[in-house]
């Protein structure tokens, strides 16, 4: 299992894979943080 967490709040997470947490994270940071959520 991989964890990921938020320097911005206090948002934590375990994934399965490293995919699963990327897009975890983005859906994240987009939907609280859309002054930080970048997108290219």
């Amino acid at each position: 299992m991989l964890t990921g967490r938020c320097d911005r709040c206090d948002w934590r997470m375990l994934a399965g894979s490293y995919p699963e947490m990327v897009r975890a994270y983005q859906d994240h940071l987009r939907e609280h943080h859309p002054d930080r959520w970048v997108t290219t």
